[in-house]
């Protein structure tokens, strides 16, 4: 039992206890530059760079932001031009869709047009008040001609 309760407090000691790491830190990031002469003993070790190599480097650091910038606006470029041809494609479908529909809209309006005339004509006049006049008009008269034989039967 006592094992397992100094095993339980060791490990809680070494989880709570910090860690610490040594580590050196870079105080300075500035280079030596030392000028000497051929047979001369350097001050320290390092690279030794003659004039051309130096030029070079410094000619690359200062075109090396000029060398990306044209290179992010070449990509910003072909970027643009792609979307620009997806979006001019996407464009003329819609333009082709859109001329597509009025002209079957029309057509269909056409049709309607068309098909209303011929169920005009189809349907002819309308008589439906001649004949409702007609047969209260027939109906008085059977109706006075029987009261009027009904009288005559009488005398």
């Amino acid at each position: 039992m006592f094992s397992k309760i100094l095993a339980v407090i060791i490990m809680v000691l070494i989880v709570l206890t910090p860690v610490q790491v040594a580590g050196q830190e870079v105080m300075s990031l500035q280079g030596k530059v030392t000028a000497i002469s051929k047979g001369q003993e350097a001050p320290y070790a390092g690279t030794l760079l003659d004039e051309i190599a130096s030029a070079k480097m410094v000619a690359d650091k200062k075109y090396a932001a000029l060398e990306l910038e044209l290179k992010l606006r070449k990509e910003f470029a072909k970027d643009f031009a792609d979307k620009k041809m997806s979006y001019d494609v996407l464009k003329s479908d819609f333009d082709s869709l859109q001329k597509t529909h009025t002209a079957l809209m029309e057509i269909k309006e056409k049709q309607i047009t068309n098909l209303n005339e011929l169920l005009k004509e189809e349907m002819g006049p309308d008589y439906t008040s001649l004949w409702f006049a007609g047969g209260i008009l027939v109906g008085i008269i059977v109706s006075v001609s029987i009261f009027f034989a009904a009288t005559e039967i009488k005398k």
